[in-house]
């Protein structure tokens, strides 16, 4: 009786699938919760619960739900890259990314001579790459045109070695370095305020706008004591002698400006009264990727821009910095004024919720599963195709890029196209976990030992060359080399670890020049060395 009631339950239990899937799902974001020191599995939780699920029970994936992860995630790749994939080849994100382009090329390089000295397959040894460099795009691209079993192997046992080696390699690297960065940080420091009495008689009834000395130092005038009145600073204002200036910049640039003009003040200049702050988010998509000097916000709304909020990180407001959708101003002005900038940029911060479009959601998947079925004939090759991850990608940077495509905007607020990627990258784990559970444990043996070794050797070869190539070749300071290693890895725990030594925008900004460009170049880079271990064998 007890048995065929067991015989039952394993009936009714086999035939949800949607069941089993959600409930991997959620048993392996929970695992992937778990951290040590700041560093757990994250999203990676889930392969590791799904590949025990197709293991101990023998779970049947469901192809439909790995293709739908399989998109959802690269759409949200390519939305993320594409406002700033081209862009980082300009002015000074050209140093970053010739540091990632070191990066990628010397890993791809050391991967292939590697795994051709040991005589490992291509498929696993494409999965230990991706493992040690923690990519998801990565392990997506190899199992493309590998089979997944293999690639799958080689990320599970390499991922584990590759995180740790990662995180060991940037801690002590930076302990090593520790006096080297203090001594470039000494230079720097957070956004420092002062006041300053306007001396200099050459600056009496000069406007702002037509003193280059404050935008070459990137200092800001938030705001100007006259007479026992307080008045907004804007490109149109005229200085008199006797001004109290609130400046604002690194400490370094408001002590050469402040110096400049006359001597320093021991008085704070409060902004209240007439003048007052506001946080205000960017929502409009018609400012996206235009920058402060090119909007004119001084001139045009006679108010200041004192910071910017990115990703919960404060930014200098330099002329050329560009506006991305989500930004976080923090202006100075009039009520009336900031009211006005207000409309311009988008809304007040906190006050409303960015909203997602599920229309313009619609339009990027079907664009994406319509470029991922076209199929061109090419003479003496055969059909080709992008198929589904490839017309995903696309998508997402073709919307990403151009922000919006007729009436469907491509801009999404970043907490909702996390949730998505995260998702899509949930559902597609748990589907290959049930399909290569079993095989991968039917295949650990002596090897797994030297597969480990080989991730070590992955993840922290690179790293020291591109942080040599970077400090002593391109003469970018260490943070930024790091900033640079933790985009180009795609590995943001590590960004952390930075900012506990270096707070400033440096390694962050390091970090989202190359973050997008890595994101679609690691899956060219695995594509490349597929074709090398070819060409070898």
């Amino acid at each position: 009786m007890e048995g065929e009631n067991l015989v039952e339950f394993q009936i009714f239990f086999q035939s949800t699938d949607l069941l089993i899937t959600f409930g991997i799902t959620l048993l392996g974001l929970l695992f992937g919760r778990l951290q040590i020191k700041g560093v757990g599995f994250a999203s990676s939780g889930t392969l590791v619960v799904a590949m025990m699920g197709g293991y101990f029970f023998q779970f049947e994936p469901i192809p439909i739900l790995q293709d739908l992860g399989i998109v959802l995630f690269l759409l949200c790749v390519g939305l993320e890259a594409g406002p700033g994939f081209f862009r980082a080849f300009k002015k000074h994100g050209r140093y970053f990314v010739t540091n990632v382009l070191a990066l990628l090329a010397f890993a791809g390089v050391f991967t292939v001579l590697l795994l051709w000295i040991g005589n490992v397959s291509s498929g696993v040894g494409l999965g230990l790459f991706a493992g040690s460099f923690t990519s998801s795009p990565a392990l997506i691209s190899a199992m493309q045109f590998n089979p997944e079993r293999e690639v799958i192997f080689g990320y599970g046992i390499a991922y584990p070695f590759g995180l740790l080696g990662v995180i060991v390699f940037i801690n002590v690297t930076m302990k090593f370095l520790r006096p080297r960065m203090d001594r470039e940080l000494a230079g720097q420091s957070q956004i420092h305020t002062a006041v300053y009495r306007l001396e200099n008689e050459a600056m009496d009834g000069q406007l702002l706008k037509n003193l280059d000395l404050f935008h070459d130092n990137q200092v800001v005038v938030t705001g100007i004591l006259r007479d026992g009145s307080l008045i907004a600073a804007s490109g149109k204002t005229n200085l008199v002698s006797g001004d109290l200036l609130r400046l604002e910049g690194s400490e370094e640039n408001v002590t050469l400006v402040g110096e400049q003009m006359g001597t320093s003040v021991d008085q704070e200049i409060a902004l209240d009264g007439e003048l007052t702050t506001s946080s205000i988010v960017v929502e409009n998509m018609s400012i996206i990727n235009r920058s402060i000097k090119e909007l004119g916000i001084r001139l045009r709304f006679n108010a200041s821009i004192a910071k910017i909020v990115r990703a919960d990180i404060e930014m200098f407001p330099s002329q050329d910095l560009q506006l991305e959708y989500g930004d976080v101003v923090h202006a100075v002005g009039s009520p009336y004024q900031l009211e006005q900038l207000k409309m311009f940029l988008g809304s007040t911060a906190h006050s409303v919720i960015p909203r997602v479009d599920i229309a313009s959601m619609a339009a990027t998947l079907f664009l994406a599963f319509f470029i991922g079925g076209i199929i061109i004939p090419i003479p003496g090759m055969g059909p080709f195709s992008l198929g589904l991850a490839g017309g995903a990608l696309v998508s997402g940077l073709l919307f990403g890029h151009f922000g919006r495509i007729g009436n469907f905007i491509g801009r999404f607020p970043p907490n909702a196209t996390a949730v998505l990627k995260d998702l899509g990258l949930a559902l597609f784990f748990v589907q290959v976990g049930f399909d290569t559970g079993q095989s991968f444990i039917d295949n650990l043996g002596p090897e797994v030992l030297y597969y480990a070794f080989y991730a070590v050797l992955l993840a922290v070869v690179p790293m020291a060359a591109s942080l040599a190539f970077g400090h002593y070749i391109l003469k970018i300071s260490i943070s930024e080399c790091f900033g640079v290693i933790c985009g180009g890895m795609t590995f943001t725990p590590g960004l952390d670890v930075i900012r506990q030594v270096d707070s400033s925008e440096k390694p962050v900004v390091a970090y989202s020049a190359v973050y997008p460009v890595s994101l679609i170049l690691v899956i060219a880079l695995v594509q490349g060395m597929h074709l090398a271990l070819a060409a070898l064998r």
